[in-house]
């Protein structure tokens, strides 16, 4: 809110509802400017409740969402602005609502019940979660008066299948089987957790093989998904990996013959070893990081610990692995002293 006084005298408003510029001389003679904040704050919430004759508030929601986008394009990683565009577009395509007025708790629920027909309760719970996101984000920023599904859950429901991770033994057979173009880059995901973009973003000036650390930072070409920088450990098997690689003028770690970053094949040829090495599961690049955090917690590790490793921004995420240490959780409890 934004009152200011002209002509010496008399306060005024000025802000905006829905793009229009809102001026008007405060009645009364008022001269408190607390209380010109107040009236001001009022008057706009008349106008967006459409009270006092203003046209009828009832946005499009293709216009929020791409405010929204822009807001996510300004403040988080590519990643999470890719995650938010794919939910929020979806919505809008199942649905089919063009007006914020549609959106209510009833509609919701039935846009629940017609995904659960195609997708996962996972995937519905991201995409409802996404436009609770963006209309809370919409008041916040005063674009809207208030979140008309605020209120609504989540599908409730078992808990979702546990992940996936390589035993000892299917780790030795995979390192044993992977050709050795591509031992430094596996060997690397499993021994640091990192995310794939991470490591094809990996210089060599990110490696203190003095201090056996790894730095996570952000970069212009690839910032870190939570922005923040974090530095893994390297013990003495991975160092030596790592000095095995022959470096070139190209400042980053993992290239091509071609001197050029290695982006593609890493799926494939993952998926191909484990597959020649009698691996049965679905090994992906993400069940390397599952693996490397899943090991580290059922050696005792606690999940604090784990959580700054893997650079997760909420501890919820990391709590995945809680079952992972019944004797570390075990330990904590006779703890007690009565």
């Amino acid at each position: 809110m934004t009152v200011r006084k002209r002509y010496g005298r008399h306060y005024y408003t000025d802000f905006y509802v829905h793009g229009k510029r809102i001026v008007r001389k405060i009645p009364g003679g008022i001269g408190n400017k607390n209380i010109a904040q107040q009236y001001e704050h009022d008057l706009k919430l008349k106008m967006l409740k459409s009270e006092i004759g203003i046209i009828s508030f009832d946005p499009d929601l293709s216009s929020l969402v791409r405010e929204y986008l822009q807001f996510s394009k300004t403040n988080k990683a590519p990643a999470s602005l890719r995650r938010d565009e794919l939910a929020l577009r979806t919505f809008l395509t199942v649905t089919g609502y063009k007006k914020l007025s549609e959106v209510t708790p009833r509609s919701i629920e039935k846009y629940k019940a017609t995904r659960l027909e195609t997708v996962s309760k996972r995937t519905i719970n991201l995409e409802i979660t996404m436009v609770k996101a963006m209309l809370n984000k919409m008041v916040q920023l005063e674009v809207i008066p208030k979140n008309p599904v605020k209120l609504v859950s989540k599908i409730r429901g078992p808990e979702s299948k546990t992940l996936e991770f390589l035993t000892t033994d299917e780790i030795k057979v995979l390192l044993k089987t992977i050709a050795p173009g591509y031992y430094p880059i596996i060997y690397t995901f499993l021994k640091t957790g990192l995310r794939k973009s991470e490591l094809i973003y990996l210089e060599w000036s990110d490696i203190d093989f003095e201090k056996k650390l790894i730095r996570v930072v952000n970069k212009i070409a690839h910032p870190t998904k939570s922005y923040k920088p974090r530095y893994i450990p390297m013990d003495q098997k991975l160092e030596k990996v790592l000095r095995s690689i022959k470096k070139t003028k190209n400042p980053y770690v993992f290239i091509t013959e071609r001197d050029t970053l290695r982006k593609n094949n890493m799926i494939s040829k993952l998926k191909t070893t484990a597959r020649i090495a009698g691996i049965e599961k679905n090994v992906t690049i993400h069940m390397l990081r599952h693996t490397y955090a899943s090991h580290l917690v059922m050696a005792g590790v606690d999940l604090t610990t784990v959580k700054a490793l893997l650079g997760h921004s909420d501890i919820h995420t990391t709590m995945r692995y809680a079952h992972l240490a019944p004797d570390h959780l075990r330990e904590a409890a006779n703890k007690l002293s009565f």
